[in-house]
């Protein structure tokens, strides 16, 4: 019962390449190259319309509904026996010996998340949205992240548990954004102005809310917020764990199947 996880892992991520494919149409260019003359087209941003679609789709795959797995799945998936090597194509735990449900949350979300806000991506949003103001800008994509996660409805029980664990990886991400060198100067001051935005709003919502579990989580995500940024340079940002390998499926060496 506990190799159901091989089976599992495919089946979970199976929309990792449709989720890079389409992330590529959020400050995408439509492009050719051309050579003079040949009456070709050279270059054309990809329609607003179709960039908001294809991000209204990426924030669909990080929805907790979409990344909890059914109960009657997780309680027959046991941990694996004595001869039965964890191995590379399996979802890295951060419960020990058990099936980590959560961890499997975590890494999906990063998946979506982390390309979305790709320093690459936000600058080619900074650019176009200034050559062309009908064009999404980088501003409008991350205050749309962050009102389909962080800010939208509080959700119960293991749903709730998803819904912190996609906050933490949204806040990782807009936080690796706003350090990274490699980015341009007005992407790292939008990724700070925002997270100054969200470390206001979550210090309010410590006032209000009542549940300790959620409590806890905008007390944790503030202070992880409020440290970044009164010490960029010095600040380590927590990584997710990593998913399992992508293309090619499967490996050739059969030391990653163990007991097999």
């Amino acid at each position: 019962m506990a190799t159901l996880e091989e089976v599992l892992v495919p089946m979970y991520f199976f929309h990792r390449y449709q989720l890079e494919a389409t992330a590529k149409l959020i400050g995408g260019l439509n492009y050719r190259y051309a050579i003079r003359g040949d009456g070709q087209l050279v270059t054309e941003f990809v329609p607003a319309a179709e960039q908001l679609k294809a991000l209204d789709m990426l924030i669909k795959t990080v929805e907790p509904t979409v990344l909890m797995l059914p109960e009657n799945i997780l309680r027959i998936i046991p941990p694996r026996p004595m001869g039965y090597v964890r191995h590379r194509e399996l979802i890295e735990s951060r419960t020990d010996l058990t099936f980590d449900a959560l961890s499997a949350a975590e890494t999906a979300a990063a998946m979506t998340l982390n390309v979305i806000l790709h320093p690459s991506r936000a600058g080619r949003l900074v650019e176009y949205h200034a050559r062309d103001s009908k064009q999404p800008g980088l501003e409008s994509v991350i205050d749309k992240l962050v009102s389909a996660t962080i800010k939208s409805p509080q959700k119960n029980g293991y749903e709730s548990a998803v819904q912190i664990t996609v906050n933490d990886v949204l806040i990782n991400a807009l936080i690796r954004l706003a350090a990274n060198k490699t980015s341009s100067t007005q992407v790292r001051s939008v990724a700070f102005l925002k997270l100054t935005q969200l470390e206001a709003w979550l210090k309010d919502r410590q006032k209000v809310v009542a549940d300790e579990d959620w409590k806890a989580h905008y007390m944790y995500a503030q202070e992880r917020i409020r440290t970044f940024m009164d010490a960029p340079q010095d600040f380590k940002v927590e990584q997710e764990l990593n998913p399992p390998p992508g293309q090619p499926i499967g490996t050739d060496n059969d030391e990653f199947c163990g007991g097999f």
